[in-house]
């Protein structure tokens, strides 16, 4: 099956790119993937940065999407968004 990729894959949805082979994966022009750091609650309720689960992301990720997040300094508490032509030229566009 296509998977489409039309509006927002924010967090865990970015996942589906390490699972899914490329081929089978087309974007819309109002796809809007964003990318962060790997997190847990606290003993007090507030996110805490985990760096195994980052880097367990990273290594799930194609080495494209890797690159493209390494270029914007890696993964960090804040989202990263990829849009636009950028995603274009990854991802083929859906018919």
């Amino acid at each position: 099956e296509q998977v489409i990729i039309d509006g927002p894959c924010l967090s865990a949805c970015t996942m589906v790119l390490g699972v899914i082979p490329r081929e089978r994966i087309c974007v819309t022009p109002r796809a809007r993937l964003g990318f962060h750091a790997a997190w847990h609650p606290g003993d007090n309720g507030r996110p805490v940065h985990s760096r195994e689960a980052t880097q367990l992301l990273m290594e799930i990720y194609p080495e494209h999407v890797r690159s493209w997040i390494a270029r914007r300094g890696g993964l960090s508490p804040r989202m990263k968004f990829l849009t636009g032509r950028e995603l274009a030229a990854m991802y083929q566009t859906c018919e």
